[in-house]
């Protein structure tokens, strides 16, 4: 009995003084070589061996991370791109109408699909109210820059209409339009559930809000591509 507990008392000293001094073994290498443990799916196993599967683990984790990071770069170059000539080109539109079409093929591009809602809007496929803007505005704004995540049924159809293809189980990001006063919204939606998370960072979108606010009170709803097209001498 008093043989159990000296044991007991030596094996707890020894390991307290191992969690104290972590760095032990670098000054008795011999040690780890002759030390094992116990595993039911192999054995004896030497701390060596064991170190070297746990290096080996994380070096595949840290290959994966390095692998996604490089994914999310790539994406994320892409995306700053796309949306630097998004911005170019909307900035040299003469209307509305093209402006909304620019940002629909860039969206289309990146495997999005972004629709444009303001308040007053002549044209229907644009349109909301200022009473769904407010409700939306208060239940997920809620002085945010942006929401990102999923949205409800009745939330989709509130914007959107009901006719509307929106993604069901997909995700979006909404940014408000209009500085001083609310003129609508703009969003992208993705079919991937997780694509827009509410981590992420909004920079390019906020600024490609910001210009579209400008050209929403600088610009006729057609401009004079509309005219050229639809003039009797084209």
């Amino acid at each position: 009995m008093l043989q159990q507990q000296a044991d007991a008392l030596t094996a707890e000293v020894v390991a307290e003084y191992l969690r104290d001094h972590p760095d032990f073994f670098l000054h008795y290498p011999q040690l780890v070589e002759s030390l094992s443990l116990p595993r039911s799916d192999a054995g004896a196993v030497s701390l060596v061996h064991i170190q070297m599967a746990r290096q080996r683990q994380r070096i595949e984790e840290l290959e994966e991370e390095i692998t996604t990071l490089m994914s999310l770069a790539a994406n994320n170059d892409r995306t700053f791109h796309e949306f630097m000539a998004l911005q170019e080109k909307v900035l040299q539109c003469s209307g509305l109408s093209e402006v909304f079409r620019a940002i629909e093929g860039t969206a289309q591009r990146l495997g999005l699909t972004a629709y444009v809602r303001l308040i007053g809007s002549p044209m229907s496929e644009y349109a909301m109210t200022q009473e769904q803007w407010q409700r939306f505005a208060t239940n997920h704004f809620n002085g945010k820059s942006a929401y990102l995540g999923r949205l409800r049924q009745a939330d989709r159809q509130q914007l959107f209409g009901e006719r509307s293809l929106t993604p069901e189980m997909g995700s979006y990001v909404i940014l408000p339009l209009g500085a001083s006063q609310p003129q609508g919204i703009l969003a992208f939606a993705s079919r991937d559930g997780g694509h827009f998370q509410p981590c992420m960072d909004t920079l390019f979108l906020r600024h490609l809000a910001l210009v579209l606010s400008h050209l929403i009170d600088l610009l006729p709803w057609q401009g004079y591509e509309h005219e050229r097209i639809h003039s009797p001498s084209a």
